[in-house]
């Protein structure tokens, strides 16, 4: 029982007791004077009141009440750059037990010492406490906000450092902690207790269900700082950002638990959350938005003061202490609908399916929800429930605890949306007969049959046929069915939107024995005939007439499972344009690729057999575009399995065959619904959309594709890859040190920062087709870290597993020869994409080892390095470093490469192309003549564009970054001439006039051309759209709409699509127009070079 008291209690007059932020049962005084409210209150007083206190507590208690008033608050040394300090207005002890302070137990807390992010190496003391959810240090003990609070679920990994200090790593950053005293016993106790808590937090998948959690987040003023703070309102709690970043990095300033705050409007855009602790004060940006943010934190407060009576009622039972879908104990949410208790995960996955399809609730917030009636109706339990719901999950698809988001959700909707896994009703797809069956099933008390009928098909508002009593629920109330009301009240508007997705699938079994010792009756067994394009199936090989069947020209798609899915050994699927899907079932593998074989070729057209005739993992037709334009989509038939896409498209009279690893692009467009979107694959310059058009296969055919694409986490040919057979990752990585680091000091044994390292490479693992390493973005120490723990984590390694590599290290022999011979067989032995992917490691070595004397790594420190790197093992071994240290030395021998170019290998990084011009000359022995003019040329390998180089840019640094696309050419420059002619009769070096201008919309998009004013003039380049003509007939135009510094611009001549964006296309009318436009861009060029 507490009053809180806001502000100077001198002020104070007639409080009336209506106000929300008084909570004490209390008498209540007006006074003028802090002393007398004391007083009255019983509580001691303390020797000197502050005048000048900000705010302070009243808590009266039967042995010892506080009072404490904390004055203007100032910022000190003490307080961490990198985090703001929240004071409290009462300063309290932690007790474990307190609720009120937290709801998650305290795991361990203590005193440690830190240091600021920002550079600092002063240790600074701070109180830590350690939850299952988050890691928080303080000022002290007494506060009660923290000072800074890291997620646990983003906690990457706790490192030892030295003899007493850990590093607790997340995704973005890096906080060092030492033990008090340099306790190393401290230090170890800290550092375990911290990785069991991760350990048991990753298995909780929990970060998709704290998303789903959150109902308001935003920025916002707050009172005594100077910046905004992004404000998180989650669950019970609300939390505190600096910025949104944070929030998306799990890294935060603190939490508040709202079951202890209060909240009330104060200003037209302002608001107070008053705790027993502190007020905090917000500044919306909008009374509009003041409004919806008291709104959800009043919703977030009733939440937090919910109440478990619901729960325990219907925890009675033991079945509904486990979640009806995945298991999980003590399930606090419902479906009131659909009769299952859920936990919060398998609730979230409901909720998204849709009021007309589950309508969810919780046990302990939505206690008016909850009636005795609707109560009882859950009394049956989910064991009783789901012997409808799942009397047909077959083990390899049940859902566990720990299962992730995605499984989650392909299992309630098959489970709820599709009824796959139901106990059909003997009288299922009769809905006649179903009807009459509800009628008379509501005079009794048998919920189960209702429910069982009602989600087979039968109408929860159907005529009854009788005038007084027309619709099943006044039957059920004529009959004093209270639970039968209850159950078909609930199921009133969704009963008729489920049952029509219900009846698109059915599902039939073909099996002939026993699995497991345990006989399968998931399915019926079923005789199948397919003659002349018609599958049939019966109910033996003796009946007349057949049970069912289709045409295969309305099947969409036949998928092949993997073996032992669904209990039997193999098994396949058809998925018919109706929606239906049906699965066959066989232990025999003769008969099912028979079947296998029989069905795809009668499914596929006589044109595109070529797609059926390898082990493919499904094959079928999608509609699909070609290019920008979405419209008019044609059919086409697609055959894939792992890495390979075949297919055929409208028209063409081959069979095309595409390497998913090796495509330029692979996105998704999700849209809302199961099997909207559509996926856009680019490669080969050609851009191809699939669309999904809500069918139930899309889904299969979207997961198959991003497999097939390529997985960072898995072996060397299972990556994502470069036209050469080089996963991209490593293409990436040693591009980027050819680039920037050559001549980086000891580059490959210098340290970067592990949080930057973790981060890129966890980006590059899930799609380093997207990523792009930048310089100045990225710091080459780091790039080079997360190349060697890439190879270093790969798996089976460089050298394809641990027994592959044992040859590699016992070639003894002394004569070199013998061993470049043995290297030269072991290296053909190799599967390709290792082969590809160990050449082209080593040639990037022996090109850092070029620049031994400036970056210190020669032949025997890069092998020191990489040989324990591509060998995966821990170093004590020195035969892993002599065979990369041979494999460097006799690299052109045992690869079989011609070496670089004799100039290149003799010049400097720092060449300029004017050198490079000139010692190519020297070298061919070519003497300058009067009137030629040599350049140094960027030509692409088809030879459509080329860019003639300024004379001092860096020739080498290009070289290398060129790869396979492009070379550098060093020939006579036949526009210099007339260039030079036109630049000398110039007198300012500027040009503007109409061109067709195109820009590159990116690797899907396709632009056309049209005129624009282009001025090139001073350091810019701006294209005008609207052109006006002025009186004196010069052209005019307000603001640009294109705009570009000449600095940034790289002019090439020629045309070529499918250019990295952003690329623009200037189009002219004749060649003099050209060498004019040419001459202006270089001549501005070479003024800004000088």
């Amino acid at each position: 029982q507490r009053l809180f008291v806001q502000g100077d209690c001198s002020f104070m007059r007639n409080i009336s007791l209506s106000d929300s932020s008084l909570l004490s049962p209390h008498p209540v005084y007006t006074c003028c004077d802090k002393r007398n409210i004391v007083r009255r209150m019983g509580l001691a007083i303390p020797s000197r009141l502050p005048d000048d206190s900000a705010h302070f507590l009243l808590e009266p208690r039967d042995v010892l009440a506080t009072f404490v008033c904390i004055s203007v608050l100032r910022r000190t040394s003490s307080v961490d750059e990198d985090s703001i300090y929240l004071a409290c207005t009462l300063s309290r002890s932690y007790d474990l037990g307190d609720s009120d302070l937290h709801h998650t137990p305290v795991i361990k807390m203590g005193w440690l010492d830190k240091t600021p992010p920002q550079g600092s190496l002063i240790f600074q003391k701070r109180w830590v406490m350690l939850d299952a959810q988050c890691l928080r240090y303080f000022q002290n003990e007494k506060e009660v906000y923290s000072k800074r609070i890291i997620a646990i679920r983003f906690v990457t990994e706790v490192l030892n450092v030295g003899e007493q200090k850990f590093e607790v790593v997340t995704r973005n950053r890096t906080f060092l902690f030492r033990a008090e005293n340099n306790s190393k016993s401290v230090r170890e106790e800290w550092v375990s207790v911290l990785k069991e808590t991760i350990q048991q937090r990753r298995s909780s998948m929990e970060m998709s269900l704290m998303n789903s959690l959150i109902s308001k987040q935003g920025y916002l003023e707050m009172n005594g700082l100077r910046s905004k703070v992004y404000v998180v309102i989650c669950a019970d709690r609300v939390f505190l950002y600096g910025n949104a970043e944070e929030h998306s990095q799990g890294v935060g300033i603190t939490y508040i638990e709202m079951n202890v705050g209060t909240v009330k409007s104060t200003d037209k855009r302002s608001f107070n959350l008053t705790t027993f602790y502190r007020t905090f004060s917000f500044l919306a940006e909008s009374a509009q938005q003041r409004d919806q943010w008291v709104e959800a934190l009043q919703d977030c407060v009733s939440r937090s003061l919910s109440s478990d009576v619901v729960a325990q009622k219907i925890w009675a039972v033991e079945a509904n202490q486990r979640c009806a879908d995945c298991g999980a104990p003590h399930p606090d949410w419902a479906s009131v609908n659909l009769c299952v208790v859920l936990c919060k995960c398998c609730a979230g996955v409901h909720r998204g399916l849709g009021q007309s399809v589950s309508k969810v609730r919780s046990l302990r917030m939505d206690e008016k929800v909850w009636t005795d009636n609707l109560i009882q109706v859950f009394l049956l339990g989910n064991n009783r429930v789901n012997l409808f719901w799942a009397a047909n999950t077959p083990p390899s698809e049940a859902l566990q605890p720990s299962s992730d988001s995605e499984k989650r959700q392909r299992f309630v909707s098959a489970k709820y949306c599709q009824g796959k896994y139901r106990r059909y009703h003997a009288l299922f797809g009769q809905q006649e007969a179903l009807n009459k069956a509800l009628c008379s099933t509501v005079q009794t008390d048998d919920v189960l049959e209702t429910l069982s009928l009602v989600f087979c098909g039968a109408d929860v508002n159907c005529y009854t046929g009788d005038p007084e009593l027309p619709s099943p629920v006044s039957v059920a109330q004529h009959y004093g069915q209270i639970l039968q009301v209850e159950f078909l009240t609930h199921n009133h508007n969704t009963g008729r939107s489920l049952i029509s997705l219900l009846h698109l699938y059915l599902f039939f079994w073909v099996h002939l024995q026993v699995w497991n010792n345990a006989p399968i009756f998931d399915f019926s067994r079923r005789w199948c005939s397919l003659n002349q394009g018609n599958f049939s199936y019966y109910e033996s090989e003796k009946s007349s007439s057949q049970s069912g069947g289709m045409k295969m020209s309305d099947v969409l798609c036949l998928l092949v499972n993997p073996p032992g899915k669904h209990g039997y050994a193999h098994s396949f699927e058809l998925y018919h344009d109706s929606g239906r899907v049906y699965l066959f079932g066989e232990d025999s593998s003769d008969k099912v690729k028979g079947w296998i074989k029989a069905i795809a070729k009668a499914l596929v057209p006589s044109a595109a057999e070529d797609l059926v005739c390898w082990p493919f993992a499904r094959v079928g037709r999608l509609s699909y575009t070609e290019g920008q334009s979405h419209h008019s989509p044609l059919l086409g038939w697609f055959s894939l399995g792992g890495s390979r896409l075949l297919l055929l498209l409208h028209g063409a009279d081959r069979v095309e065959n595409i390497d998913l690893r090796k495509i330029k692009e692979l996105s998704m467009e999700q849209e809302a619904g199961a099997g909207a979107g559509a996926v856009v694959l680019v490669d080969g310059g050609r851009s191809l959309r699939v669309e999904g058009d809500r069918r139930p296969d899309f889904q299969g055919w979207l997961s198959g594709l991003q497999q097939g694409s390529g997985r960072g986490d898995g072996p060397l040919d299972q990556q994502q890859l470069t036209d050469t057979d080089v996963p991209v990752i490593v293409d990436r990585c040693m591009s980027y040190i050819t680039q920037h680091g050559l001549k980086s000091e000891g580059i490959y044994r210098r340290s970067g920062v592990n949080s930057k390292i973790a981060a890129l490479l966890f980006f590059l693992r899930h799609d380093a087709r997207q990523v792009r390493l930048n310089e100045g973005e990225r710091q080459v120490d780091d790039v080079a870290n997360v190349l060697k723990r890439f190879l270093r984590e790969v798996g089976e390694g460089v050298f394809n597993g641990h027994q592959a590599s044992l040859p590699w290290l016992h070639t003894t022999s002394d004569e070199m020869s013998e061993r470049v011979s043995q290297y030269q067989a072991l290296l053909h032995s190799l599967p390709r994409v290792n082969r590809a992917t160990l050449g082209a490691v080593i040639n990037h070595l022996y090109c850092v080892q070029c620049f031994a004397d400036e970056n210190q790594m020669n032949m025997h420190n890069l092998a020191i390095v990489f040989g324990p790197t591509l060998f995966q093992m821990d170093g004590t071994d020195n035969s892993a470093g002599q065979v990369v240290e041979d494999l460097i030395q006799n690299y052109q021998d045992i690869f079989n490469v011609t070496p670089l170019p004799a100039p290149l290998s003799q010049i400097s990084q720092e060449v300029s192309a004017e050198e490079l011009v000139c010692k190519v000359l020297r070298r061919r022995n070519i003497p300058p003549q009067q009137g030629d003019y040599w350049s140094c040329f960027l030509v692409d390998n088809s030879q459509e564009i080329e860019r003639p180089l300024h004379y001092q840019e860096r020739a080498l640094t290009i070289y290398f970054s060129l790869g396979k696309d492009c070379h550098l050419v060093v020939k006579k420059n036949c526009y210099m001439e007339a260039i030079l002619t036109y630049i000398a009769g110039r007198v300012d070096v500027s040009r503007n006039g109409l061109i067709k201008f195109c820009e590159e919309k990116g690797q899907r998009g396709k632009g056309t051309f049209s005129r624009r004013l282009c001025v090139l003039s001073g350091l810019s380049l701006r294209l005008y759209k609207d052109v006006k003509v002025r009186e004196d007939g010069r052209r005019c135009s307000s603001q640009p709409e294109r705009e570009c510094q000449i600095h940034a611009l790289k002019v090439y001549c020629g045309i070529k699509r499918k250019l990295q964006p952003p690329s623009w296309y200037l189009c002219c009318e004749s060649k003099n127009e050209l060498i004019e436009w040419l001459a202006t861009f270089m001549s501005l060029q070479v003024i800004i070079f000088l």
